[in-house]
């Protein structure tokens, strides 16, 4: 089945399909990939577990905004390559490797967050500008995932955490 017309029928976006794919969701039959979803995906990352019964789709006050930057392809002064380049590998290491930054940040506002939930709070902002991404320049990019964005499994893990507990100045994880 193809991708786009198997994401319409899931109400989701063919980038989104991609990546369940990609996860093992079977793409021969719309019934096939609806009991998948029910076995591996949390409802509550999907439009109709939402509070509020779901969403339409649209930003908010997207209907009332007109774009201000055109695509890189329709920008006479910018090579397509070079912004599909910044936004996929130089933009996320600038935002997304510093990690130590965001903690403390968020420690200045009084939010005290343990090293290993703000790992998972940026793996959630980067998969969310990945998404963006994806959207504004209409393909499926390849990013250079940031240092930072390891998850527990991963030998590095422990090293990060420590460093971020010392940059935040927790003797131990807060708990």
């Amino acid at each position: 089945m193809e991708m786009r017309i198997l994401a319409q029928q899931l109400g989701i976006s063919h980038q989104m399909t991609n990546r369940y794919k990609a996860k093992g969701m079977p793409t021969d039959s719309l019934e096939s990939a609806l009991t998948w979803r029910k076995k591996n995906i949390d409802p509550f990352r999907s439009k109709a577990g939402r509070i509020g019964g779901g969403n339409t789709g649209i930003r908010r006050g997207a209907a009332n905004k007109t774009k201000t930057i055109k695509p890189a392809k329709e920008h006479p002064n910018l090579d397509s390559d070079t912004v599909n380049h910044a936004l996929t590998h130089i933009v996320p290491n600038i935002w997304f490797a510093q990690i130590g930054r965001l903690g403390r940040a968020l420690l200045e506002h009084g939010v005290n967050v343990p090293s290993d939930d703000l790992v998972k709070v940026q793996s959630t902002l980067f998969l969310m500008y990945m998404i963006d991404i994806d959207d504004y320049l209409e393909i499926e990019a390849k990013y250079q995932l940031p240092f930072t964005l390891l998850q527990p499994g991963d030998e590095a893990y422990p090293s990060l955490v420590e460093s971020l507990n010392k940059i935040l100045g927790y003797s131990n994880a807060p708990g």
